[in-house]
């Protein structure tokens, strides 16, 4: 990896910047490590901004010449610049619906006691007949926890309803009141797309809710814009102090005009946003993905194909083992999941896609899921003429996830254009129990093929997909470079990447997804100066200290 920038590079990148505009810059970085993520990785001392645009990567010397008496001067004072990083699928309009409902995740509590008190004391802080809403139980992250029942759930909260969403975000547990409510018993209909009601032994409802159909409904009361509009402000500003300039959000998202309203500042946009609709909210994608502006733009559809891998929704070319912890998770013995649509019906949503311009990002998991999904993307493929299948490749749909995605299958998706983004800290929270109680230890230790993505040039990103982990761009970035779970065991230590390839997976990589690589994602003459400022040097930093990198400021267009 080309570390240190050239001579010639340098007097190149300011002739470039300066040329046909002597004004000066209005502000510099001096003194620091500006890592560009630029095609040979280059690593300068300073930069300079004018406007919303980079002008100069440089010396500190010669970054410094570009200084007039009003040019504001940072010294860095040795940390890191880096481009702004690219949230490449997160949900923040979902974290916003979350943002006030009661923790009880492994982030939060240290074991299963902690998590039910904190269940204890919101409703007991309840008017009775209010609904209680919580979110985050997960029998990987909290030691000791055993998955609730309908009756337990009626214990602890007689009078009032009681909705617990998963960690996974896939799966949910109600009381007798919620279903009341929600006027659902043992004779209704399952919601539908692969989507049912857990019921006991005797086919009575355990307070179960598998999968978004029958999520959805017990939600709808928290997804008012008017609701949700200062929530998923606050979302976004969290992700700006994690270091992100940009976000693409796939699935459920606010309306256009609420979601960028909600993204201003003091009447200025404070992070990009790229949305993909899903469901009723397809209506959205009326025009061209080219409308919108610098700062938001609706790209296309997000779909289904299967579902979580905690849920036992995630489709599988063998079964899940039969475990104790698979069987806590409601995984019935020999299940292989089932998927969300038809394949013949996801081929005809690509391909009408396609037709009207529309990008498409498709939730894939499981190994039989990515096989089912490359098929129906050569179904469509098979009927385009040669002219139609280049434009097909410039589309650039996206393939979400991807935690069994076979090696085998990536040939087929540099052939078609097919990118994928990947869930990178299923390795990092839930790898020890994959390996020993869902998959075992040879399909775990395929998970992931991060390193073969990059071989092919498909373009990987990195994602935490929040709100079901925390959207911590080093952690993310650290488990793509170790492979190391939080018990610290190593998995598919043959797919680890570089360095320098974790960070172009969250910046020129993201950027490249969306069709913005020539404005975003690097430190170059020209682009937006959507920076972030570390406290340390990534490239000198042990991989193994990433997490503890401090992300201390976000800068975005020059600010």
């Amino acid at each position: 990896m080309k570390t240190i920038i050239t001579g010639l590079t340098l007097a190149l990148s300011l002739l470039l910047g300066a040329c046909g505009d002597d004004t000066d810059a209005d502000r510099i970085y001096i003194n620091g490590a500006v890592i560009t993520v630029d095609a040979h990785n280059t690593v300068a001392a300073a930069l300079a901004v004018r406007g919303k645009k980079i002008i100069a990567v440089g010396s500190d010397a010669q970054i410094r010449a570009l200084a007039g008496p009003d040019t504001d001067v940072v010294d860095l004072h040795g940390r890191a610049l880096l481009p702004g990083f690219i949230a490449a699928h997160e949900h923040p309009a979902i974290s916003a619906v979350f943002y006030h409902f009661t923790d009880m995740s492994g982030f939060s509590h240290d074991g299963a006691d902690s998590a039910w008190q904190a269940l204890q004391d919101a409703v007991d802080a309840a008017s009775a007949g209010e609904w209680v809403y919580a979110m985050g139980l997960d029998p990987v992250l909290l030691p000791g926890l055993q998955t609730p029942t309908r009756a337990q759930l009626d214990r602890i909260a007689p009078h009032n309803p009681v909705f617990i969403i998963s960690q996974s975000l896939h799966n949910a547990w109600v009381n007798s009141a919620a279903l009341a409510a929600m006027h659902i018993d043992a004779n209704s209909p399952p919601p539908g797309e692969g989507s049912y009601y857990g019921r006991d032994a005797d086919g009575g409802l355990n307070g179960a809710l598998i999968e978004k159909p029958a999520l959805e409904p017990f939600l709808e009361p928290h997804k008012s814009p008017l609701k949700v509009i200062p929530a998923y402000s606050a979302v976004l500003s969290d992700l700006r102090r994690a270091g992100y300039t940009s976000v693409v959000a796939p699935g459920f998202n606010l309306p256009p005009l609420a979601a960028h309203w909600a993204s201003l500042q003091h009447l200025q946009p404070h992070i990009r946003q790229f949305m993909y609709y899903r469901g009723d909210n397809l209506k959205y994608l009326d025009g061209s993905p080219q409308a919108g502006s610098d700062y938001f733009r609706v790209l296309g559809a997000k779909f289904w194909y299967d579902g979580s891998p905690y849920s036992g929704s995630m489709v599988l070319e063998q079964p899940y083992l039969d475990s104790a912890l698979a069987r806590q998770l409601g995984i019935a013995a020999g299940s292989r999941g089932a998927a969300v649509v038809s394949r013949q019906e996801l081929s005809a949503d690509i391909a009408d896609l396609q037709r009207r311009g529309w990008h498409t990002a498709t939730h894939v998991q499981g190994d039989r899921a990515a096989r089912d999904f490359i098929a129906a993307v050569r179904q469509v493929w098979d009927a385009l003429p040669a002219a139609g299948r280049e434009a097909f490749r410039a589309r650039r749909h996206r393939l979400e996830h991807g935690l069994l995605l076979d090696r085998d299958l990536l040939p087929a998706m540099a052939e078609f254009g097919i990118t994928p983004s990947f869930h990178i800290n299923h390795l990092y929270y839930y790898g020890d129990a994959l390996r020993s109680q869902l998959l075992g230890a040879a399909r775990t230790a395929k998970i992931l093929p991060v390193k073969s993505a990059f071989a092919l040039g498909l373009h990987p990103t990195l994602h935490a997909d929040s709100p079901m982990f925390p959207a911590e761009p080093f952690s993310l970035m650290q488990t793509a470079i170790t492979r190391r779970s939080r018990a610290g065991t190593v998995i598919g230590a043959d797919e680890a990447i570089t360095r320098a390839q974790a960070l172009r997976a969250m910046t020129i990589n993201g950027a490249w997804q969306v069709g913005e690589e020539d404005r975003l994602g690097s430190l170059e003459v020209g682009k937006q100066a959507d920076l972030v400022i570390v406290d340390r040097n990534p490239l000198t930093t042990p991989a193994a200290q990433w997490r503890s990198l401090k992300v201390e400021k976000s800068i975005l267009a020059g600010e």
